[in-house]
């Protein structure tokens, strides 16, 4: 037999009061959260062509054959090895790519512009173009703790883009 005041239940007064604290709290998280989740995507797509970079010098060192990264565009680059076809030592486009893999990248590179080089000879140097001794700075225009890579002669290290260098961590 059932009694009335065994029934118990949310009223819908109740009900609604807790619909109203869960939109204010997600009100509150979701923009939190966004933002969390795209400075977590920047450092890491940063970390991941940090990881490229040093995996082609040490290649470069390694096998004695230079390596580098093509910057297609601002969403798109491609890990090569030098294949110096007309022994010029200057990188004449896509024919002296050999072994290619092209990455494309959710978030748009702030620097370097499209068609930049970066070459490792076999001692590591970093080189441009035309196998001049470089320095290079590439960053993602996303606030985070590791945004940009600062890429000098002799050294690859990830940084934060405080808006004129990248401050190296």
């Amino acid at each position: 037999m059932i009694v009335e005041d065994d029934l118990e239940g949310f009223t819908l007064l109740e009900l609604l009061i807790m619909i109203a604290v869960l939109t204010i709290v997600l009100s509150i998280g979701i923009p939190s959260l966004t933002t969390y989740i795209k400075k977590y995507n920047a450092e890491n797509e940063i970390t991941s062509l940090y990881s490229i970079l040093t995996n082609q010098r040490f290649k470069s060192m390694n096998t004695g054959i230079p390596h580098g990264v093509y910057f297609d565009s601002n969403k798109k680059y491609t890990v090569f090895t030098f294949n110096d076809t007309n022994y010029n030592m200057k990188f004449d486009g896509n024919s002296e790519e050999k072994n290619g893999k092209s990455i494309d990248l959710r978030y748009p590179l702030s620097r370097p512009a499209p068609g930049a080089v970066i070459l490792f000879d076999r001692n590591g140097m970093v080189r441009n173009k035309n196998w001049a001794l470089g320095s290079f700075t590439i960053y993602v225009d996303v606030p985070a703790k590791y945004n940009c890579i600062a890429v000098s002669v002799s050294r690859i290290a990830l940084g934060e883009w405080d808006g004129n260098r990248c401050k190296s961590k």
